[in-house]
């Protein structure tokens, strides 16, 4: 099936000057494009990207504790076809102007690839990505240019050839993260193999291979849960320290599990992180996203957005090529205990079907007055309190119904906001203030 098309190195690597002489042979008009499309948007920077997640299998070759998908599984990888069809569709329902996908949302694409762990799958994401630009450049696609690729990966598969292959093709094109939970106690405490074997030493070559060869973000998530939130100082200092990490977008799990214990122990390691990112000055540089100035504030009433994007503007495709608004509407992200939430297939297109319209009708009326009680929706450290709607709809049978297991660490979130944020104030000798909305009582 790779033989049926072959691509341009200009669209892999828009530096490249070489085209295969096989592709120039075949479509000789395919050097055209890059210039037809710089001619007409001279200089451009900004536009309306649209990001599409595909899930290339099911499969993982970690068991972090923490993790939400707990029916991985081998049995479900995409297939070429499969993979074919979905390219397919994606280029129809553009040239139809689906609201989804057409030239004023999405003149740009994000193919975010994931899993499981999507390593595991590259030969199908390199036949995914090699017909996507055939097809582009064949129609004269605006894709063909404006196009990226990001890839989430637990960064364990980063030294076998087919992955240094794919990201050498790609290099320049292809953003990819990878999960690195700060140093070696926090990461093994929850991300192992299936036999208990740790995965830090492994992730972390993994890292510094990506770092010097691949353009590896300089960025990386880090999640606590009740198994590790104990580690978060050290975790977060060692990612700056040893990795030279410009950033950490950190964040608790929705699930089931905090106490209060927990919240003391996260504002006590807040409080040690702050005080390490203030009195070196490693802020200027340095950032982790725990930290926000607006978090913590009340909200007015009118503002009733949902802070989820899995309410009708995101969209997924299985390894079916079923298609739902977020990764964590599938079945086995459910796992198993809700059906799977639809809004589109390969033979319909995307939210086509009747069926299909009444279900991104009733995701697009979620807002957060209707999905939360009256103590959340009045809350007065209502500012930055995170949800997932597929959780919800998970744990209760409906995305419009806001479950707050992780009430007691957003409280200590806002409470270690306040320590670092007036002490940066006071050490720059600034007026500002940060606002303490925390009732005493609580």
């Amino acid at each position: 099936m790779a033989a049926d098309f072959i691509v341009s190195k200009e669209f892999i690597k828009p530096a490249e000057p070489e085209f295969f002489d096989e592709y120039l042979k075949m479509y000789p008009e395919g050097r055209d494009v890059l210039e037809k499309y710089q001619a007409e948007h001279p200089g451009q920077r900004a536009m309306a990207v649209k990001s599409v997640t595909i899930i290339v299998t099911e499969n993982c070759n970690l068991r972090c504790s923490y993790c939400y998908q707990h029916a991985k599984n081998a049995q479900h990888v995409m297939s070429r076809e499969t993979a074919r069809q979905v390219v397919d569709l994606l280029f129809e329902e553009d040239a139809k102007e689906n609201p989804y996908l057409n030239p004023s949302v999405a003149q740009a694409l994000v193919l975010d690839f994931i899993g499981g762990e999507p390593l595991l799958a590259v030969e199908l994401m390199d036949f995914f990505m090699k017909y996507f630009l055939w097809k582009a450049v064949t129609l004269n696609h605006r894709w063909a240019i404006h196009y990226m690729i990001s890839i989430s990966s637990n960064g364990t598969l980063m030294n076998t050839e087919a992955v240094r292959r794919f990201l050498t093709l790609y290099k320049g094109r292809a953003s990819l993260g990878i999960t690195i939970d700060g140093d070696k106690a926090l990461h093994d405490a929850c991300r192992r193999y299936p036999d208990g074997s740790p995965s830090y030493d492994i992730v972390a070559a993994g890292v510094r291979l990506g770092q010097q060869k691949y353009g590896v973000s300089r960025v990386t998530k880090l999640t606590l849960a009740p198994a590790n939130v104990q580690y978060l100082f050290g975790a977060v200092k060692n990612l700056k320290e040893s990795f030279d990490f410009s950033g950490v977008y950190a964040n608790c799990v929705y699930e089931p599990g905090w106490t209060l214990d927990h919240a003391r122990v996260l504002y006590a390691q807040m409080k040690e992180l702050a005080d390490w990112m203030l009195e070196g000055q490693v802020y200027r540089e340095f950032f982790c996203t725990l930290f926000n100035q607006r978090t913590g504030q009340p909200m007015a009433p009118e503002d009733d957005e949902n802070w989820c994007g899995g309410t009708g503007s995101m969209l997924c495709f299985t390894t079916e090529g079923n298609i739902t608004p977020c990764l964590r509407y599938t079945r086995f992200n459910l796992n198993d205990r809700q059906p799977e939430i639809r809004i589109g297939n390969l033979e319909t297109g995307i939210a086509n079907a009747p069926e299909h319209k009444a279900v991104i009708e009733a995701l697009e009326k979620i807002g957060r007055r209707s999905q939360s009680t009256d103590q959340c929706f009045h809350c007065p450290i209502a500012m930055g309190c995170a949800w997932c709607s597929a959780f919800n709809y998970e744990e209760t049978g409906t995305p419009n119904k806001r479950v707050t297991y992780i009430c007691p660490m957003h409280k200590a979130r806002v409470l270690a906001n306040v320590y670092y944020w007036n002490k940066l104030f006071r050490n720059h000798g600034l007026p500002d203030r940060y606002p303490m909305h925390v009732p005493h009582d609580w």
